[in-house]
């Protein structure tokens, strides 16, 4: 008498499940490779192209003028803004992968609680986005001193400062644009929002000589993240900028859950 094995799949609801599967899913998908080699090479064109144009400058100057060094986590800090865009769609494509493929139903079904699977996307994420972004500010700093020569100043002190502020700024760009991609679920739909809040707007309102709009610059993710990566104090101080991206990470992820949480997962 032969007898019938029958396998029952199971369910995980637990969050370290659900972090290490979003760690393997993260890593297996070859999106997320390309990503660090467009915005590795993106990063060094940018300070290449930074450092030269330093360089140059300083050996034809106007009569009168003085050179002057320049810090190279200036340069890191200049290439990774423009650059950010590169590690939000890194943190984007977590999520919108999933909605292109119709994965995310198996993510749900492995981990039906939905609070979780934010959960442990933002968990796999940070960590993730804060080494990405440290090693493009290295990247762009190495290479933007290389290439200016003389004119770059080391100070470690500083480049330590400048390298971790690149790296907290875009570590919650990158959480704020995940919540983002959950509300939108569109790849395009996703960048394009993030392009706007991150870059678009909040330029363009800085421009303004009217007070009301360069506070709604300054309070926007992208100017609060120029504030706290310049060091300005003008309107807000690094400080404040600092709990105003902490607010929109924390808030995109809110609204990212919710969004799981009141729909189908198509």
């Amino acid at each position: 008498m032969s007898t019938a094995t029958i396998t029952v799949s199971q369910r995980s609801s637990g969050l370290r499940d659900a972090v290490a599967s979003e760690w393997t899913k993260l890593w297996t998908v070859r999106s997320s490779w390309l990503n660090l080699v467009a915005g590795v090479a993106l990063t060094g064109l940018l300070a290449m192209q930074f450092g030269f144009s330093t360089a140059y400058e300083n050996e034809h100057l106007a009569p009168g003028e003085v050179a002057e060094k320049s810090a190279v986590g200036g340069v890191a800090v200049s290439a990774t803004v423009i650059a950010q865009v590169i590690v939000a769609a890194f943190a984007m494509l977590m999520v919108t992968s999933e909605y292109s493929t119709g994965s995310i139903r198996s993510t749900l079904q492995w981990t039906p609680v939905r609070r979780n699977v934010v959960l442990a996307k933002a968990i796999v994420l940070a960590p993730v986005l804060f080494a990405y972004a440290l090693g493009l500010g290295v990247i762009a700093a190495i290479v933007g001193g290389v290439t200016m020569g003389e004119w770059a100043d080391w100070d470690l002190a500083a480049l330590v400062v400048d390298l971790l502020s690149v790296a907290i700024y875009l570590t919650l760009a990158g959480l704020l644009t995940a919540g983002i991609a959950f509300v939108i679920k569109s790849t395009a739909g996703t960048l394009t929002a993030a392009f706007l809040l991150l870059i678009v707007i909040p330029m363009m309102l800085a421009q303004s000589n009217i007070t009301p709009l360069v506070w709604t610059a300054a309070l926007l993710p992208g100017g609060a993240g120029q504030n706290y990566l310049s060091g300005s104090t003008d309107p807000l101080s690094p400080t404040t900028s600092l709990l105003v991206l902490l607010t929109w990470a924390s808030s995109g992820l809110w609204a990212g859950l919710k969004a799981l949480q009141h729909r189908d997962a198509a």
